[in-house]
């Protein structure tokens, strides 16, 4: 398995096209506003990672994946919370996490902390739906922290119309290193740009004490 770093306009588009896929089956009901911007941003300047089973898989086989960017890069999504007792490429944004096959969405996280790591990162930020069509435990699992109370996401809507909140979810420094530690020895690999991360592949009935394993790990590192 491995994690790579999309860099073409093809591959972002596909990139796109998947993460559309994984919302459909969900049953997601939300909608970009009108004149929102936002999407765009993320898919053509973040750091949009791709999973795939094969070294040499075209990007069309591409079955998870997960966009990025540092504070430095371009804001938070949201103005709370303040992270500002960081430095801003320090921190972490992450959104659009989707998955086409049980257990790529966990294979994901274990690939994406190698790069986090090897660009000094100190915290880790994602906003989530509040009340449980958010569905928090993953994130409550591998040690992040609700922070603050639910705000208004100012670039999504229902697809009646009505407004979202999120919920602003932080995994930072000891905790963020903690789970680290848990996830990296995963990896086999990694390129010295950051650019691919090679991972021992625990997807699929016969790996499935494994990933359970892996779950324990995380569980602990969130302790």
């Amino acid at each position: 398995m491995e994690l790579r770093l999309l860099v073409t306009e093809e591959e972002r588009r596909i990139f796109a096209d998947r993460l559309a896929e994984a919302r459909a089956k969900l049953g997601i009901r939300f909608r970009e506003k009108s004149r929102s911007q936002l999407a765009k941003i993320q898919l053509a300047f973040g750091n949009l990672y791709g999973l795939f089973e094969g070294e040499s898989d075209p990007a069309e086989k591409m079955i998870a994946g997960i966009s990025t960017h540092d504070l430095e890069m371009f804001p938070q999504t949201c103005p709370k919370p303040d992270l500002s007792h960081l430095a801003p490429g320090a921190v972490v944004e992450c959104s659009d996490l989707w998955s086409l096959r049980k257990g790529a969405g966990l294979m994901v996280w274990c690939g994406m902390v190698v790069p986090l790591v090897g660009r000094g990162t100190r915290a880790a930020l994602a906003y989530l739906a509040a009340g449980p069509e958010g569905n928090p435990d993953f994130y409550l699992g591998t040690g992040f922290k609700m922070v603050g109370e639910p705000g208004l996401y100012p670039y999504l809507e229902t697809v009646d119309g009505e407004p979202i909140y999120a919920q602003p979810m932080v995994l930072e420094t000891e905790a963020f290193d903690r789970l680290a530690r848990a996830l990296s020895r995963f990896a086999k690999s990694m390129a010295p740009d950051h650019s691919r991360v090679k991972l021992k592949n625990f997807i699929g009935m016969r790996v499935s004490s494994e990933e359970e394993h892996t779950r324990q790990e995380m569980g602990q590192a969130a302790a």
